[in-house]
């Protein structure tokens, strides 16, 4: 018996997994307190794999669920200040079965993050980390051997957010390897799900313009959400610590321009940047409107700013583009004017930012539907212009953006899951430093 048993006793992966407590520290209370300000999440729960106080364990592979408690505000606050730390040491839960985790929340929509960073040790190799991830009744993902085709394990650090409605007070995420493949496993480093406002990014009754199209589109709470891509358009990262309360990062834009940038630059805003009742103030932080990407003018209309962002085809996507009226001498609609397009189409041929915010400094928004329904077995790149609006060099003002974000929908088989689970997009981890090794945790 005894012999009979070893193999199933080692070569069961053993699920290592911990929920972060910290002790308070009055800098970083002092920093949440300044965040929870805009938005504080009612639910906060965190599986991480990568603390060093490990109060839960689960030596067994085969118990198929785990209870996953909440925390509060100040120690994810907390958490998130020594994120770089944890960051640069990840571990690894890892299942060689289905495997579910169960979280308690209040009904409503939720961000879920998953967080992974793909590794390379004796006896694993990522070829055979096949695996679902679903939650609800969403496939989130799916992986593949085009998963890791053009994955590189030293600056692979991925982080894949969802935005789902919960109606029942019960979240399920469940971890499934392929059944197909011999030896396949699934893994994460960490589980966030956290609380967002209704209407952040859904709203049931808001018509949508659908680019290139006389329809219009509306998203349903029943539908589940993919962020691709989040921008702080012409300046640096954002942490998450720094975000309105909800944890999101915003990476620099720099490397989606299709130019050098040579034609556009940085500008820092010189009126205050202040919120208004048309949108509230959690929607995007101060940092990104204070700060824009700016045309060049140079007595022509031609002059422009281009990003390309890789999405999956299949999907539609909800495109967020971030704008705030930043000089001081805007005192009037008309004042700024420009083109923007979107996959190559018009999505506003006058527009007025000021027009839409009734004032300098205060941050607006504009959203639209863009369709990459069409299956193909490559990527596509969906591409963003701005281009200076007519007039003489002496009277009209360039083109400017301050953030954008975009979100995959989820379709008709209620499924986000694409061909490149990782490395979708060119911006690498700025956590992330050569040589940090994975620790990983065998029963």
């Amino acid at each position: 018996m005894a012999r009979s048993r070893m193999p199933s006793m080692f070569g069961m992966l053993l699920s290592f997994c911990s929920f972060l407590f910290i002790t308070h520290n009055n800098s970083l209370v002092a920093i949440s307190v300044e965040v929870a300000s805009s938005y504080e999440p009612t639910d906060i729960l965190i599986l991480d794999c990568s603390s060093s106080d490990i109060p839960f364990l689960i030596e067994r592979d085969d118990i198929g669920s785990f209870h996953v408690p909440r925390t509060n505000f100040s120690v994810v606050s907390k958490y998130y200040a020594l994120a770089p730390v944890y960051r640069q040491k990840p571990q690894l839960c890892i299942h060689k079965k289905p495997f579910t985790y169960t979280f308690l929340v209040s009904s409503g929509p939720k961000f879920i993050r998953l967080h992974f960073n793909p590794f390379s040790f004796s006896g694993f190799h990522m070829s055979k980390a096949l695996f679902s991830v679903s939650a609800a009744h969403f496939t989130l993902l799916k992986t593949s051997n085009a998963s890791y085709s053009k994955l590189q394990l030293h600056d692979s650090y991925t982080v894949k957010e969802f935005c789902i409605n919960v109606d029942d007070g019960v979240l399920n995420v469940t971890f499934t390897p392929s059944p197909d493949v011999s030896d396949a496993f699934a893994f994460v480093n960490k589980i966030e799900v956290i609380s967002m406002p209704s209407n952040l990014y859904i709203q049931e009754a808001v018509s949508l313009p659908l680019i290139g199209q006389a329809s219009s589109y509306y998203i349903k709470n029943s539908k589940a959400l993919e962020m691709m891509h989040r921008l702080n358009i012409g300046r640096e990262f954002i942490p998450a610590l720094e975000d309105t309360g909800m944890f999101r990062e915003w990476i620099p834009d720099a490397s989606f321009l299709t130019t050098d940038g040579s034609n556009s630059g940085i500008v820092i805003s010189d009126v205050q940047i202040k919120q208004s009742s048309r949108i509230p103030a959690y929607v995007g932080p101060k940092q990104v409107y204070a700060t824009a990407r700016t045309v060049f003018a140079d007595g022509s209309n031609q002059s422009r700013a281009t990003w390309l962002l890789p999405v999956d085809s299949g999907f539609y996507y909800l495109v967020r583009l971030h704008f705030c009226e930043i000089s001081n001498e805007a005192k009037r609609v008309g004042y700024r004017v420009f083109h923007v397009y979107i996959k190559d189409q018009t999505a506003e041929d006058q527009a007025d930012i000021f027009l839409w915010s009734h004032g300098a400094g205060i941050p607006v928004y504009r959203d639209y539907i863009v369709n990459f329904s069409e299956h193909t077995k490559r990527r596509k790149n969906l591409s963003l212009l701005i281009r200076n609006g007519n007039g003489s060099i002496r009277t009209f003002k360039p083109a400017i953006l301050n953030g954008l974000e975009i979100f995959k929908l989820s379709d008709s088989n209620n499924s986000l899951a694409g061909p490149f689970s990782f490395g979708m997009g060119k911006y690498s981890n700025p956590w992330r430093k050569e040589g940090a090794s994975c620790r990983n945790h065998f029963f």
